[in-house]
């Protein structure tokens, strides 16, 4: 691919979209944000490859310049188009982040070069171009979990106390809700719902729908005019909408902590750069008039604001850290799967614990069903890909050796002692037991991580070194997909405990020929149809999972057989 300007296509992009009233095009992009799933996939919207990272990426281009705007944007065939020729310049800037490394020569042979680029492409895109599948009680405890020792400092550092923060962002959510629901309240009347099905089959002559329109009730008409003219009125909110439940002052540091306004000076220029929604997700509008642009990220937001708040020190960071991974981390993997195996009978589990002379503490190790079940939680960040690729292949691989890759060596260690000696004695703080090693079956190594490293998680065959090629892989999973996995899989099968066996036995194999940056994607192949998944890991061919899979755990979800209740402060 030929060398390209990445300023000169970004201002080529900003010029085309500086035509649009700020305020059209950032309301424009937050509906499509929020409901774009609800609609076809056509235009524009087929061409983006991130429906998140792209429009997070045009609205701080848009806010980045001084240039007001005359039209509105609004859904049109030709505002489609026009979106087209922006998502199609999108691309080539995307593409050409990647392309740059390549010098025509990669793929004639296998090599060292060959491998880099593959992990560098895939760790881009999964980074800048793929929001995270969890749930929004997920984030929330997160925060609690991270964060309920210090609830004095916070109160102290932000005038706020973190309960009222966790309750503002989640009345954000009831707020958005509500007037959704009232938004389309037009769909209750069911003359309009025989007017929709007539129009979808149709059945109505050119104009007839707006005459039939007009047959029915003000209020439906009314409802369903201002729902297409402003199809994002339910993410807009007003200070006012929070008055009943919570402080004036608390509400006004809510909007001060969260919120950019659509009037400040804004740099964005590139694709790769920091984007200020991440940690602000709300923008706005006028004096009192707030957009949500991304609500769900809103206790992600909150998280970093806290960990920042909290880490003002050396000392701090390091103290936060420590409790991060040795203590939330490890804590919340243990309960896990203390849940997950609670009807076994014959179960038996040890926590930082030492085995025979080896002289590092290791996490977990669960004995059940005579299964060892080797466990340890690493919780080392997983860093912003650089665009070089020499460059970002040693910053991946150095943040997957400090996390999956230890996690990997202290798991071998353990299964080594067990497979190797007819005794194992595992020391814990006041107490010693001896392991019967030949009473253990199949040994299986599981890593679970703080973040998601994506496809090099899910294919460990592109990174992971093992002492020898016939040992096993062990399955490394983000805890926030474990918990959603196994609460899944204990929902679904009378046997939970053999059905983990029967996935960790299969999903070993796929390693080396795995084309998927969600562990939940695999996840879901298993739970939809065991039988087939096995029959794809005992194949030899090369695996792409459905994207679509990740539905599955949606539709759990909002039919409530998958549910995480927020935790106690």
């Amino acid at each position: 691919m030929k060398k390209i300007d990445l300023e000169q296509k970004s201002l080529e992009i900003q010029k085309i979209i500086s035509r649009y009233s700020k305020e059209s095009f950032v309301c424009f992009f937050a509906d499509f944000i929020r409901h774009h799933p609800e609609r076809s996939n056509i235009g524009f919207s087929e061409k983006f490859k991130s429906k998140l990272k792209d429009s997070l990426y045009l609205i701080m281009l848009r806010l980045s310049t001084p240039l007001e705007g005359k039209e509105e944007l609004h859904y049109s065939e030709k505002n489609d188009l026009v979106l087209q020729q922006v998502a199609d310049i999108l691309l080539e800037i995307v593409s050409f982040y990647l392309s740059e490394n390549y010098d025509g020569n990669e793929f004639d042979e296998i090599s060292d070069k060959r491998q880099k680029l593959l992990v560098h492409e895939l760790a881009f895109k999964n980074y800048f171009q793929n929001g995270i599948l969890n749930y929004r009680e997920q984030e929330v405890n997160k925060v609690i979990r991270m964060f309920k020792p210090y609830q004095d400092k916070i109160q102290e550092r932000l005038e706020i106390d973190l309960k009222t923060l966790i309750d503002l962002c989640n009345h954000s959510e009831l707020i958005y809700r509500a007037k959704s629901i009232n938004s389309k309240s037009f769909i209750l009347d069911k003359g309009f719902d025989k007017l929709a099905r007539q129009s979808a089959n149709g059945l109505l002559a050119e104009n007839e729908f707006t005459d039939k329109l007009l047959e029915l009730s003000d209020e439906t008409q009314e409802s369903f005019l201002n729902f297409f003219e402003k199809p994002h009125q339910c993410l807009l909110f007003a200070k006012q909408d929070f008055h009943l439940s919570f402080e004036e002052k608390h509400i006004d540091i809510f909007c001060g902590l969260f919120s950019i306004d659509i009037k400040d000076n804004h740099s964005n220029l590139f694709y790769s750069q920091q984007n200020p929604l991440e940690n602000k997700p709300i923008i706005r509008i006028s004096d009192n008039q707030y957009l949500n642009i991304y609500q769900k990220q809103l206790p992600s937001a909150l998280y970093d604001l806290l960990y920042t708040t909290l880490t003002q020190t050396k000392k701090e960071k390091e103290q936060l850290n420590f409790r991060r991974g040795k203590v939330v981390l490890e804590s919340h993997t243990l309960e896990i799967f203390k849940k997950f195996f609670k009807k076994s009978k014959r179960i038996k589990i040890f926590t930082n614990y030492y085995i025979n002379n080896e002289p590092e503490e290791k996490d977990i190790l669960i004995l059940v069903d005579n299964n060892a079940y080797i466990i340890e939680c690493k919780a080392s960040r997983y860093r912003e890909p650089r665009r070089v690729t020499e460059q970002a292949y040693q910053r991946i691989k150095s943040d997957f050796n400090n996390c999956i890759q230890k996690g990997y060596d202290q798991c071998y260690q353990v299964e080594q002692e067990l497979l190797n000696n007819e005794k194992v004695f595992v020391s814990l703080k006041n107490k010693s037991e001896v392991i019967i090693t030949n009473e253990i079956h199949e040994i299986f190594s599981i890593v679970v991580t703080s973040e998601r490293f994506a496809s090099i998680q899910t294919d460990l065959g592109l990174l992971l070194k093992r002492k020898n090629s016939e040992d096993p892989y062990p399955w490394s999973i983000y805890v926030d997909d474990l918990e959603t996995f196994l609460k899944a899989l204990y929902n679904s099968f009378s046997n939970p405990s053999r059905k983990i066996f029967d996935f960790l036995e299969h999903r070993e194999l796929l390693h080396g020929r795995l084309i998927t940056n969600d562990e939940l994607d695999v996840c879901a192949m298993f739970l939809k149809d065991p039988k087939n998944f096995k029959e794809i890991c005992e194949s030899e061919y090369v695996v792409f999972t459905d994207p679509t899979l990740q539905n599955y755990f949606d539709k759990l979800y909002f039919d409530k057989k998958l549910k995480f209740k927020i935790e106690d402060f």
